[in-house]
């Protein structure tokens, strides 16, 4: 494995931790490692690109090919460029194909879920797919995720994506559903299910610590 894609199934499941906790995990076993985010909105700078920045050890230099696509507006890329402009999907492959070259190992955070619009007939997962990455899917622990994780496994299977396993993040334990649905999972899901990663706010500032914790989780990468 060179590489993989850091999926979610939806937005604000925690890809960026997930794949950050990924890269620093890989870094300090000495892989030399690469991220790239091909697509953020919200703003000319992504915290979630700087994040995977600082997660893999790299210069301020390499954060305008982690990042090489922004949006000032918080829309799908798709939408956000009926007013900016559509997605440069060869700006974005330049960036995957230099990144792929100059490391060992590259981690790719995905933009929301997978089937979201990246220009008209161009979705999130279809970069998968072109790039025939192993795919990571994070999702998150509480009501609702059952559905969600299912439907994207169910899209990427379809596609014949492979489907490392599912990642369940953001774990309290305060209520029933979220004391529930990793096991759920586990019975329903035709793919390895890892977690519960608990929601610590400790992790963005210390990322070796977020690398520990996903390390306990056994998940197939070293």
């Amino acid at each position: 494995m060179s590489g993989i894609f850091i999926a979610g199934t939806d937005t604000g499941v925690g890809k960026s931790l997930v794949a950050a906790g990924l890269a620093r995990l890989l870094v300090n076993q000495g892989v030399r490692v690469g991220v790239l985010k091909p697509v953020a909105s919200g703003g000319l700078v992504s915290d979630d690109g700087k994040l995977l920045q600082t997660a893999a050890k790299l210069p301020n230099s390499a954060y305008r090919g982690i990042v090489p696509v922004h949006y000032r507006l918080p829309l799908a890329p798709w939408v956000a460029g009926w007013k900016e402009g559509a997605v440069p999907l060869a700006k974005v492959e330049k960036a995957y194909q230099a990144a792929k070259k100059a490391h060992e190992f590259l981690v790719v955070e995905g933009i929301g879920g997978v089937l979201v619009p990246i220009t008209r007939d161009f979705w999130a997962v279809d970069w998968i797919v072109k790039w025939k990455l192993p795919t990571l899917v994070v999702a998150r622990a509480g009501l609702g995720t059952l559905n969600h994780t299912l439907l994207t496994l169910e899209a990427l299977q379809r596609r014949k994506v492979w489907v490392a396993g599912v990642i369940v993040n953001g774990y309290k334990g305060k209520n029933v559903a979220e004391r529930t649905n990793v096991l759920a999972l586990r019975k329903l899901a035709s793919v390895p299910v890892y977690g519960p990663l608990k929601q610590d706010p400790k992790y963005r500032k210390n990322l070796d610590l977020l690398a520990k914790d996903m390390m306990e989780l056994g998940l197939p990468i070293r």
